[in-house]
């Protein structure tokens, strides 16, 4: 199978770190799947120039074997601003260069999505069949902008051209929920509202902005992390079981959550917004900024299986250390046996995502033999894997048109409904408190389940 990647935006950083070491890993291990790629750029580079940046840029990133120089010259350089139609038409005659009858070509938008709307006005002078379009997100700032972007997406592109990427679902071990709960006979009867007490999804990064805070000032944690990550992985987490283990199947039980989830209006109890200190002194901050870093809230998904179970969703930046967990949190056991004798906790099923991938299960034993309290023990499950990184995951899937994973234009809209009203709060948002950098997180998000009796599950 022959393809031709585009890749648009080929000089930033997502390509240099990402996209071609996941193209270079789909050349080196996937004989069956052959290559070239058409790298745009704004910079005057020929096709030799551009091959010694990208041979010099990703140093880092890719551990480079004999064959890489091979990878090399499959790379060509189109110069395109992307306002610019005579750039569209040059960039149609290098595409047809290389193109041949059965040749897929897959454009790839690594882009700032304010030029969304100019590639797809000026693809009218590229207009070649077999084509594949992969929006990076944020796609839209807000419901109204999202069905915008999508509207005119769809004036020029069918649906099953239009690639919607989350990379965050393409994790090796956010997969493995579905095989986790639907594989396993021991699990999926005691997952719903009736042996479970509470769900907590916490997602937190040490990293700050950095150089990003022209895109994140128009973002903040809700948009950037909630809306789109958080949301995809809850969506597995309580979905109900497909009826086939294919792109459809799972797709449209995840649509059935979004759909279901509901976002208490009352904010002041059920959402929490922070921001780290010195945040405003960030590169291209605005100086009365109220973007918030940190964003923990409570919903609910009015489901049949888990309805009345409370959700717990908190994300942010700067803060102690690198996380991304699922904990399932089970309800007590009735006050007649050993509850007398000891405060039994509760069972957890904690599935890390990073820095680790692994399960831990949570129950409780007898302590000792002159004993009749028990103890809390653990047993850790962590599967050695050569874990593909997820944009080679994601390139792959998006060649043999696979949408399993890739965003619907339903769900991204069902996902909008869910916060629009909370991103265009205007005078009635969550209050914006600070918190120190590197910190651990805000403690006004303990107020969230110390209301409803509970706490956040804090891994030792």
């Amino acid at each position: 199978m022959h393809t031709i990647f585009i890749i648009y935006g080929s000089t930033w950083d997502l390509a240099k770190r990402k996209l071609f070491p996941a193209l270079y890993n789909i050349f080196k291990y996937k004989k069956w799947l052959e290559i070239d790629i058409i790298a745009v750029g704004r910079r005057n580079y020929n096709d030799t120039e551009f091959r010694e940046f990208i041979d010099k840029e990703t140093d880092e990133f890719i551990g480079k074997s004999d064959d890489f120089s091979r990878f090399l010259d499959t790379i060509n350089y189109s110069k395109v601003e992307l306002t610019n139609p005579t750039d569209y038409a040059n960039l149609k005659q290098d595409i047809k260069k290389i193109q041949r009858k059965t040749s897929q070509i897959i454009f790839y938008l690594s882009i700032a999505p304010e030029y969304f709307d100019a590639f797809v006005d000026n693809y009218k002078h590229i207009n070649i069949k077999k084509t594949k379009i992969i929006f990076e997100k944020p796609f839209g700032t807000d419901l109204k902008s999202a069905k915008k972007l999508n509207t005119k997406i769809m004036e020029v592109f069918r649906e099953e051209q239009v690639y919607r990427i989350d990379h965050y679902v393409w994790k090796e071990a956010i997969q493995n929920i579905l095989a986790f709960r639907f594989a396993n006979i021991i699990f999926e009867p005691i997952w719903n509202n009736k042996y479970i007490d509470n769900i907590q999804i916490t997602a937190s990064e040490t990293v700050w902005v950095g150089d990003r805070g022209w895109y994140y000032d128009k973002s903040g944690a809700l948009r950037d992390m909630v809306q789109n990550h958080l949301f995809q992985v809850l969506s597995l987490v309580v979905m109900n079981p497909p009826s086939m283990i294919d792109s459809d199947g799972i797709r449209q039980e995840k649509l059935k959550v979004f759909r279901s989830i509901k976002l208490w209006d009352n904010y002041e109890n059920n959402i929490v917004f922070w921001q780290y200190n010195w945040y405003l002194e960030e590169k291209d901050i605005a100086k009365n900024s109220k973007t918030e870093t940190f964003v923990a809230m409570k919903l609910e998904v009015n489901s049949w299986n888990f309805v009345w179970v409370p959700i717990y969703l908190r994300t942010w930046k700067a803060l102690e250390k690198k996380l991304t967990q699922i904990v399932i949190e089970f309800k007590e056991v009735p006050d007649i046996l050993f509850k007398k004798f000891w405060n039994i906790e509760k069972n957890r099923i904690i599935l890390e995502i990073q820095p680790n991938e692994w399960i831990d299960i949570h129950f409780n034993i007898k302590e000792n033999w002159n004993s009749q309290e028990v103890e809390r023990v653990k047993s850790k499950f962590e599967k050695e894997l050569e874990s593909k990184e997820a944009y080679e995951k994601l390139l792959e899937d998006a060649i043999i048109s696979d949408k399993t994973l890739f965003t619907s234009w339903e769900m991204l809209e069902q996902s909008w409904k869910i916060v629009d009203n909370l991103v265009n709060c205007k005078n009635d948002c969550p209050l914006i408190h600070k918190y120190p950098k590197w910190s651990n997180w805000p403690i006004a998000s303990d107020y969230l389940l110390e209301n409803d009796g509970r706490k956040w599950y804090e891994s030792k």
